[in-house]
């Protein structure tokens, strides 16, 4: 076969596959999250082994023992705070919403006029007065049913309850197997190129998976617990939302910080002593995230402008759904290392 058959050959097989990978995304999500969370407690397992000589087997069950008491921790006291909150942040939201447009709409329209911008229209009172969607009382139920009551829904949450902690389990087992077959399958006369390729790729993620995970913990409860303490309705969801979402690059940061000044405006008015309450619990949280917890977790483990990584983010997401959001960072680093791998070889040649 000639070199520019074998070039067609490759891009249609590489096309067709990744078809049937978007087809077949949904069935793949407890997979691809196994193969993650896999990869990302493999040391820990490599660390049990070695300084406490466990099997593989008892080091793994011991693993997944302390994870089901964490879980079971999440289930029984931040799960139903989380939701009982996101509930009450639904039905409270047309009281916030008069109590904003009392006191600090006038202010709007106020500024606005020094400029001779008259604003025609309330948007809020359109809002009270069921003009535009809103949630009324019981509107969170039904959307909480209908997605129950999705078939689609209910596989995604048994196949990641059931499926994936079994499928952790036996790919930590045989972590090595798996990775010496791998290796015993590759194509001779692309060994060493493929295995480069996969150092590189190990190198860029492997602590910055880790690294980030432990950040995102740590951001989610000092926002949760201080905005809890400020006494900012719905605080602890609005933190938990902004340290989930820290791992997107600016972006994550100013959707928290933009929901709790909104929060803030809703809750108390134009006071501007608790809004600057709230914005310096998020300059102190950017600050400790800055300076200490991504040097000391992450460092340089990945080099990735943040346009990159956002870019990463929207493409991802709109591919694979909020599984390709999760994913975006890791899968954009291995795209990038790929890419540079490739063209550094091009010019080499």
């Amino acid at each position: 076969m000639k070199t520019k058959d074998k070039i067609i050959f490759t891009f249609i097989l590489l096309t067709i596959v990744g078809l049937l990978l978007y087809k077949i995304r949904t069935v793949l999500t407890p997979f691809i999250l196994a193969i993650v969370i896999s990869y990302t407690l493999n040391p820990v397992v490599n660390f049990l082994c070695k300084k406490f000589n466990f099997s593989r087997f008892k080091a793994v069950s011991l693993i997944m023992a302390i994870f089901l008491c964490f879980f079971v921790v999440f289930c029984v006291f931040i799960f139903p705070l989380l939701f009982n909150q996101t509930i009450l942040l639904a039905q409270s939201f047309p009281s916030h919403i008069e109590n904003f447009s009392d006191n600090f709409y006038p202010d709007i329209v106020d500024f606005f006029a020094r400029f001779n911008i008259e604003i025609e229209h309330n948007f809020f009172d359109l809002i009270k007065n069921n003009e535009i969607f809103v949630f009324n009382d019981g509107m969170i139920e039904k959307i909480i049913t209908n997605l129950i009551s999705s078939s689609t829904f209910i596989i995604n949450i048994l196949s990641i309850l059931f499926i994936m902690p079994i499928l952790i389990f036996y790919l930590l087992k045989d972590w090595h197997a798996i990775i010496h077959k791998i290796n015993n399958n590759l194509p001779k006369k692309y060994f060493l190129q493929i295995r480069e390729i996969f150092v590189l790729i190990d190198k860029s993620i492997s602590g910055f998976l880790r690294g980030q995970i432990n950040i995102c913990l740590i951001l989610a409860f000092y926002y949760a617990i201080l905005l809890t303490i400020l006494g900012l309705n719905n605080g602890f969801i609005i933190g938990f939302i902004t340290g989930v979402l820290s791992f997107i690059p600016y972006i994550g940061y100013g959707t928290g910080l933009f929901i709790g000044v909104i929060a803030s405006l809703f809750q108390w008015g134009l006071n501007y002593t608790q809004i600057g309450v709230i914005l310096l619990v998020y300059l102190i949280g950017q600050i400790i995230e800055s300076n200490f917890l991504v040097p000391n977790l992450i460092g340089k483990k990945i080099e990735l402008h943040a346009l990159w990584i956002i870019f990463g983010i929207f493409f991802f997401g709109s591919m694979f759904g909020f599984i390709g959001v999760l994913l975006s960072v890791p899968l954009t680093a291995i795209s990038s290392v790929i890419f540079k791998y490739f063209i550094k070889n091009y010019y080499n040649k």
